[in-house]
């Protein structure tokens, strides 16, 4: 594990000199990482995008061997954010065939990104309507649709 802020945006750091990290940041899971990857060589891909708080390349408890993942936490969700929005399957690291996977580590945080709500067991003739008035109570709607089979009837599913 390794905590870090030379050569980065500025932030806000303890007396010891480690970084702060914002009540909103978040950690973010990194797969399709090469196992002969070290965390020094993956610092300056996510660096880039922000302060980093902290980098921690998973191991076997075993073996100590590299799993091919990794978790990496910003100091800020904006760096986060921006991050993800990057790389999340568009950049392939050096001795891989698919590019890297990263998401918000767990479901606390992948509700901070992500602000979309599933509903199924709904009525098939229930209308978009019918549902915005339902939910619109408990705030605003930014988008909706119902899911629909290949001749268009609802799947039941909002």
């Amino acid at each position: 594990m390794e905590q870090f802020g030379d050569g980065e945006q500025a932030a806000s750091r303890t007396a010891s000199g480690i970084p702060l990290k914002d009540p909103d940041s978040i950690k973010l899971f990194v797969g399709q990482v090469p196992r002969s990857m070290s965390e020094n060589e993956l610092r300056p891909i996510f660096a880039e995008y922000g302060q980093l708080y902290e980098l921690l390349v998973l191991r076997d408890k075993a073996s100590g061997n590299h799993k091919g993942c990794a978790f990496v936490t910003f100091c800020s969700l904006e760096s986060a954010e921006k991050a993800q929005r990057a790389l999340h399957g568009n950049k392939v690291l050096p001795g891989m065939s698919r590019p890297i996977q990263v998401k918000p580590a767990n479901s606390d945080d992948a509700a901070k990104l992500e602000r979309k709500l599933f509903i199924g067991m709904i009525s098939k003739q229930a209308t978009e309507e019918d549902l915005n008035g339902m939910f619109a109570p408990f705030g605003e709607i930014e988008e909706q649709s119902i899911l629909k089979d290949s001749e268009g009837n609802s799947k039941g599913k909002f």
